[in-house]
């Protein structure tokens, strides 16, 4: 959840846990108005209804909901029609649409081209949104990057590392940089998990390449939180800013 203001107005994912942590955080969800999602697997995406009727149950007046995302390819149904198949009037949830605050969702299906450049999707009010399509395996993939008053934040979602060029880019000088990181430097992971995330030394060197001031290890999997410090090496060898780890209720203050 991205904070502007002091008042959350950003989901970026929503993945299972999603909705259970913003209740323990008890966040007003009431300026929540945008929904950036980077793909559509279910670690990433199965809480979105849930996080709509929460949202919908606390809300004094009509919702109307931002939802960025990947276009569609293979399995993966495009943005636009799996937020219908959610909540839409023939969705699995279809009677959200009658509990709760009245919803209105407009959805933007993002085009997966790696050759294209950086595209602003949002600028309103000083917040400005950018992406920029990544690499996922076969899921369609995309990451953003959050600006306001000069400061930055970027969200690789997953990827792996046939996409750092395009995050690279995204990512130029930002405050900071939240990256996944879901598998160890090779051969210490499974061989196929390359094909969907990028290793730490990897990481590393996007983050210099970018320039970016300070990095966010996100989306940890457990071999990789047993080696924290080899992780940390890792990165360390070709990035020289600071490097943390990421835990469930995490709050980071970005710029002033």
């Amino acid at each position: 959840m991205v904070v502007v203001d002091g008042k959350p107005r950003i989901l970026v994912d929503a993945g299972p846990g999603a909705f259970l942590r913003i209740g323990e955080l008890e966040l007003d969800l009431e300026k929540v108005d945008t929904v950036l999602l980077t793909h559509l697997h279910i670690d990433h995406s199965a809480d979105l209804a849930a996080f709509f009727n929460a949202r919908a149950l606390t809300s004094d007046g009509p919702i109307v909901y931002r939802v960025f995302g990947p276009d569609g390819a293979g399995l993966f149904p495009k943005t636009s029609r799996f937020v219908d198949l959610l909540v839409g009037d023939k969705g699995a949830f279809g009677y959200q649409q009658t509990f709760g605050a009245e919803e209105k969702f407009t959805v933007r299906d993002l085009p997966i081209d790696l050759n294209s450049g950086r595209s602003k999707i949002l600028d309103e009010g000083g917040l400005v949104v950018e992406e920029i399509a990544t690499h996922h395996g076969d899921c369609p993939s995309v990451a953003y990057q959050i600006s306001y008053k000069g400061v930055s934040v970027v969200f690789s979602g997953d990827m792996d590392a046939s996409a750092l060029a395009n995050l690279v880019k995204l990512a130029k000088n930002a405050d900071l940089l939240i990256f996944n990181c879901a598998v160890l430097d090779p051969p210490s992971s499974q061989v196929q998990l390359y094909e969907l995330h990028t290793a730490p030394k990897r990481i590393g060197e996007a983050a210099r390449a970018s320039g970016v001031k300070s990095l966010l290890l996100s989306h940890l999997a457990p071999e990789v939180e047993g080696q924290r410090d080899a992780v940390r090496k890792s990165i360390g060898a070709s990035y020289a800013g600071p490097v943390a780890f990421a835990s469930d209720k995490l709050r980071m203050s970005i710029g002033k």
